[in-house]
């Protein structure tokens, strides 16, 4: 349960837009502002200078919804840094006879995994050589006993490793030195 709490915690809040059947912007959020700057020189109530694939998940939204009473349409964008985001485009206010009137738009940033820096962490908290190796491997998802097969040393010998890695760390289980490693 702790590891759900801490994901959700390390999500940022999404952009949110929210356009007219014309793709034209009626509200955006402070994230929507940072993620897409040059949409502070858009006047509101004009279409907002967002990149194309936007617009396209908009137009497709459109098509499917004529189908389907309940759509989402969803995609990857490349963002200006070259990051990942998430994009999610989906109706507001459906009414049962109605047309929608507004579309929202939903865009975060992809968390890219970021590689543990095993030297800086054997350094900080006075790993061994052996250590390290065991470290490493364990971060891998490895049990003791294929940690031991690997090493060519005991299984008792690997838990032994584990259990001052665990010390040194000051942490009680292998999830939490993998949680704590993957920050």
């Amino acid at each position: 349960m702790e590891e759900l709490i801490d994901i959700v915690g390390r999500r940022s809040t999404p952009a949110i837009l929210i356009l007219d059947r014309q793709d034209k912007l009626l509200f955006c959020n402070q994230e929507a502002l940072d993620m897409f700057p040059q949409i502070r020189q858009a006047r509101k109530g004009t279409r907002p200078p967002l990149p194309p694939e936007i617009f396209d998940l908009c137009e497709k939204l459109r098509e499917e919804g004529k189908l389907r009473r309940s759509v989402t349409c969803k995609g990857i964008l490349e963002g200006p840094s070259h990051f990942p985001y998430s994009v999610r485009v989906f109706f507001l206010g459906r009414q049962k006879q109605r047309e929608p009137t507004h579309v929202v738009v939903l865009v975060e940033k992809i968390a890219a995994k970021h590689a543990i820096d095993f030297e800086k962490v054997k350094e900080q908290f006075l790993l061994s050589p052996r250590e390290l190796q065991v470290l490493m491997f364990l971060c891998q998802g490895l049990s003791n006993k294929d940690i031991a097969r690997e090493l060519c040393i005991s299984e008792y010998t690997a838990k032994d490793h584990i259990k001052k890695i665990m010390s040194k760390l000051s942490m009680t289980s292998r999830s939490q030195i993998i949680s704590f490693l993957n920050r």
